[in-house]
């Protein structure tokens, strides 16, 4: 039995074409599915169009702190059967993973969710398709998982659910905080969902890294969120078992620059350390910015968590509000 709750804001436009694909999965699984669509705050017609396909719409009170991850906490509450798989409203489910779906019983041991290739379709005709793990045999474990996700309600429950409070790399946290450290989600590396998205230049996906206002918004700060949530969860450890390579950079690089400042011949280590950057940005030039720019969403993000946030929440059509 199969929950799927698929956050939105102002997604009208999108959500005809997730609405279809959801009919087709639910005509072919041998399964109850049940839909819940939870909408923040929008300000188009998204509720409306998704009450003719979802069994239940809830709309999030307006607030400064509603995001994402809000969104799939409160849905994670409304579900009621053993699997949730999160959608976006501006994915659908592509065909080729129905059949995934209908075998969730048949994960390997040990698992607690699956997912499968990204193919991300921009709004310039572009397509690119993402994976989640670079393992030769697949399945295999996951390295990481998107806002597209099917996982196991009471595992998500028992981690302590989504944490409503931050805004972007929150599949990251919740990661952690499920496996302790340890890659608990399978990798099928068939096509999962199709992305409809826009397309950023290699010069604006760099500004919206140093930038907040470049087109992240308050999301710019989740990182520096994620790491306090997981610092006061004490699940840092984790973390660094589960993604260390980011850490292994850094280390690395403050290790390089306390040598030269200590070492006589600073002239050689301050080389070494000019070709080493070198040959990064040569090998994975997109990876080596990303974790450059880390610090500048890390160090204000760190201070814009606020553990205590909850949405308001109202089912839709009602005027009654629930605090969650």
């Amino acid at each position: 039995m199969l929950s799927i709750v698929a956050i939105c804001r102002n997604e009208a436009e999108n959500i005809p074409r997730l609405n279809a694909s959801i009919a087709a999965l639910k005509r072919y699984v041998s399964f109850p599915v049940e839909t819940i669509f939870v909408d923040s705050a929008s300000r188009d017609n998204s509720r409306e169009l998704a009450a003719e396909e979802f069994d239940t719409v809830i709309e999030l009170e307006e607030s400064e702190y509603l995001c994402a991850s809000a969104g799939r906490f409160a849905g994670t509450l409304e579900a009621r059967y053993p699997w949730i798989f999160y959608l976006d409203a501006d994915m659908e489910v592509s065909h080729e993973f129905f059949h995934v779906l209908d075998n969730l019983n048949k994960l390997p041991a040990g698992s607690i969710g699956v997912i499968g290739l990204y193919i991300h379709r921009f709004d310039n005709g572009g397509v690119v398709t993402q994976t989640f793990s670079r393992a030769p045999k697949l399945p295999a474990p996951a390295m990481q998982f998107g806002g597209a996700v099917v996982l196991r309600r009471e595992s998500v429950i028992l981690a302590g659910n989504w944490d409503p409070s931050i805004y972007g790399k929150e599949e990251m946290e919740l990661y952690v905080r499920l496996g302790n450290g340890q890659r608990v989600v399978t990798f099928v590396g068939i096509p999962m969902v199709n992305h409809y998205t826009e397309f950023y230049s290699r010069q604006e996906l760099l500004l919206r890294l140093l930038l907040p206002s470049a087109g992240l918004g308050k999301v710019f700060w989740g990182y520096g969120q994620s790491l306090r949530a997981l610092s006061i969860k004490r699940k840092l450890t984790a973390l660094l078992k589960l993604e260390h390579e980011a850490y292994l950079f850094w280390g690395s690089l403050v290790a390089l620059m306390l040598l030269a400042v200590l070492w006589s011949t600073t002239v050689t280590v301050l080389l070494f350390l000019l070709l080493t950057l070198s040959f990064s940005l040569w090998l994975r030039p997109g990876i080596v910015i990303r974790y450059l720019t880390l610090p500048l969403s890390f160090i204000p993000g760190w201070f814009r968590y606020f553990p205590w946030f909850r949405p308001k929440l109202l089912k839709w059509g009602s005027t009654e509000k629930t605090a969650l």
